[in-house]
């Protein structure tokens, strides 16, 4: 299959800020939330920095991703979960059902915060935070060269980047190109977390203790099950999370068969659509992808920043 090169461009060549009204926050406070959020989660929040943030996946018992949640600590001993800010209420609650006894107080904070992706510079290193009250900075990998992160502040606190306004579909733009799946309420419960790629950049801890869904998704970690990947693609016209994808092939009356979903999309600066595309891994070794239909737009196959692991 052919690879095409496409650059995430920023807009206008320059750093930007860009707010990120679907991003929400959970809080956890508590003597045992540190604990807590350990044994419900795919990554070792025993290890989390206080200084540090990670990725980690939230499970059914299935093994299916409710969400993906990007987690740093407060200032003292409670954490924030950023994610899909549609996600939060169902998040919230089912978490809830498994404090029992547990000191743990789980609340959606999203109203009293105010997020914003920046790409430029003074940003901590990837997975640093830093802290300048009233504001808390995030590092995130930069893409193609270009470093990121989360500036988030209370609604009430002034604050002014300096730098140029982006819009939404840039920064999710960006996610893309790093390889960094969103869950959403379009895919949520339809990927395993190695099917996005958690594992590709440490939100999964295969050493850990058990969490919903370890058994399913440790066996497809050792037992070589994991049959799809999200790879980076280009395909010309509108996409979005959800859409199907089929793989083409010619043998068939029908003309091919169903392989996988978008997970993510953006609007590519040049027209068409950047995706993270969920597909079955021989498909995308041996055949074209289509989005929509087996004779829809096709896909065009670009490298990830990282390296995808091999079965083990």
């Amino acid at each position: 299959m052919k690879n095409t090169e496409r650059s995430a461009c920023l807009p206008n060549g320059a750093p930007f800020a860009s707010p990120l009204p679907d991003w929400g926050l959970i809080h956890a406070t508590g003597a045992d939330a540190q604990g807590f959020l350990h044994g419900q989660f795919t990554n070792d929040l025993l290890a989390l920095r206080p200084d540090g943030a990670q990725w980690n996946g939230y499970c059914s018992a299935k093994g299916r991703l409710y969400a993906a949640f990007l987690v740093w600590r407060d200032s003292g001993d409670g954490f924030y979960l950023a994610a899909e800010r549609a996600l939060l209420p169902g998040l919230v609650k089912r978490l809830r059902m498994f404090v029992l006894r547990a000191k743990v107080v789980l609340e959606d904070v999203s109203e009293a915060f105010r997020i914003q992706g920046l790409v430029g510079p003074d940003l901590p290193a990837p997975m640093a935070v830093a802290r300048k009250a009233p504001l808390t900075l995030v590092g995130l990998p930069p893409v193609h060269g270009v470093a990121r992160g989360l500036a988030v502040s209370g609604k009430e606190a002034a604050f002014d980047s300096g730098l140029a306004p982006g819009s939404a579909d840039d920064w999710q733009r960006l996610m893309i190109h790093a390889g960094e799946v969103w869950i959403t309420p379009a895919t949520q419960e339809q990927f395993v977390p190695q099917m996005v790629n958690l594992d590709a950049i440490g939100a999964i801890n295969f050493k850990k203790g058990c969490y919903p869904g370890q058994e399913i998704v440790a066996r497809a970690h050792y037992r070589g099950a994991v049959k799809r990947r999200a790879y980076l693609a280009h395909v010309e016209g509108a996409a979005k999370a959800g859409d199907p994808l089929f793989a083409a092939d010619p043998g068939r009356s029908d003309g091919g068969q169903e392989s996988g979903l978008v997970a993510n999309a953006a609007p590519a600066p040049g027209g068409g659509s950047d995706v993270l595309a969920v597909v079955q891994i021989q498909s995308h070794a041996q055949a074209q992808i289509h989005l929509g239909a087996a004779d829809g737009s096709l896909l065009h196959f670009a490298e990830l920043p990282y390296a995808i692991p091999a079965a083990a």
